[in-house]
């Protein structure tokens, strides 16, 4: 089977699964989406996983930037949902399509990318740890993740063949999809590095300066939009973000610290009785989203370091740079909070993963079911407005 259709047939099967839990287990009041595509079986399954960011892209396609936290989501996804929205007719439909058909077209190729690394092998159990990762849920939902992983697979394949102009420019629309595309700098200017000192073959990783051109289009539009060209800077405080004084190392030591203490809280003041009669408290919610991250930060450290080590420094470089990029902006209490999403378009490590499995059948049997089981209770927690992505 195809990589296009490996992920396309394994993420319906999920979104089919969604469908089915909310017949099963309905949502009701706020927690149902506030949009409509007009028939029954359509709101079933195009509603089925519309939840958290979903509704906020879907508005900023209808309606822009016009609130403050609006700005901390990048334009081209919206954009291309708005406008694909008013042909189809609903910007739901238009988003969930756009992003399956943008994910198949990453698995390709993140498949290619794989096979050009290490051969067929690899590339075909990438592509099935990518469809079964536990938040690739978002692959039929209204989310850019799709979009980001064609670009910037798109952007890394052409500047492995050595295709400069493609690879700034889809490098720079990724960009405007995510501003962690802003990584891309390091596979570009390692695979593009000039060999000799001909003016051609100098200029080659200069198209790295492209990726910030979407930061300036985008500031302009804002200062245009809202007067304030830093409105995508200030929204983080919308969503308790902030920029720790060391950078990326405050972020880590924030990861840390909260995976430490979270560790503390459920081994020394869980309560008995499983919280009755309310439940367990915030806190432990906490503590258990912080842990359990925190260990998903260190497998991908490791995983980076492997790439590195056994890829080069293009693939295990995007991967650092990746992880630098999101280290920088953590929120307060939970400094991990999406990081599990963030890894889902991280695709050299899906490629080390392959990689490090291929010669352990054992592990890469355990693996696969656990990130199929992990995917399959995240899809029915999603759906039913639970925090996962």
């Amino acid at each position: 089977m195809s990589p296009a259709w490996t992920l396309v047939s394994i993420r319906a099967a999920f979104w089919a699964e969604a469908m089915l839990v909310l017949l099963w287990a309905p949502i009701r009041g706020d927690t149902i989406p506030p949009f409509h595509v007009g028939e029954a079986h359509l709101d079933l399954g195009f509603l089925a996983l519309t939840q958290f960011d979903a509704q906020w892209y879907l508005h900023i396609a209808q309606h822009g930037y016009d609130s403050p936290q609006s700005p901390a989501f990048s334009p081209m996804f919206p954009l291309l949902v708005g406008g694909l929205g008013r042909v189809v007719g609903s910007y739901v439909i238009a988003g969930t399509l756009l992003s399956l058909a943008a994910a198949a077209v990453g698995a390709v190729l993140v498949a290619r990318i794989a096979r050009e690394a290490l051969g067929e092998r690899i590339a075909s159990d990438s592509v099935l740890y990518l469809a079964l990762y536990p938040t690739a849920f978002v692959f039929t939902a209204s989310y850019s993740d799709g979009l980001f992983l064609a670009f910037s697979a798109g952007a890394f394949l052409a500047a492995l063949r050595e295709r400069s102009l493609l690879a700034g420019s889809l490098g720079a629309l990724a960009v405007a999809t995510r501003l962690v595309g802003l990584a891309l700098v390091v596979p570009l200017v390692v695979f593009l590095w000039p060999r000799d000192r001909s003016a051609r073959e100098l200029a080659r990783p200069l198209v790295a300066v492209l990726l910030v051109v979407p930061l300036g289009l985008f500031a302009w539009y804002l200062h245009v939009k809202r007067g304030d060209a830093l409105a995508w800077v200030h929204a983080s405080k919308y969503w308790l973000r902030h920029v720790p004084s060391t950078g990326p190392i405050g972020g880590l030591w924030d990861a840390v610290s909260f995976g430490f203490h979270g560790a503390a809280e459920l081994a020394l003041h869980l309560p008995k009785h499983l919280g009755a009669p309310g439940g367990f408290p915030l806190r432990d919610r906490y503590a258990t989203w912080n842990v359990l991250h925190l260990l998903l930060l260190l497998g991908a450290i490791w995983l980076t370091w492997y790439a590195w080590r056994r890829l080069g420094p293009a693939y295990g470089g995007y991967s650092a740079a990746s992880l630098v990029i999101v280290l920088t902006n953590p929120p307060d209490v939970f400094p991990l909070q999406s990081f599990p999403r963030y890894l889902l378009v991280d695709f050299p490590l899906f490629i080390a993963l392959a990689d490090l499995t291929a010669t352990r059948p054992r592990l890469r049997t355990v693996l696969l079911c656990s990130f199929a089981s992990a995917c399959a209770l995240a899809t029915a927690a999603f759906a039913h407005a639970i925090w996962i992505a």
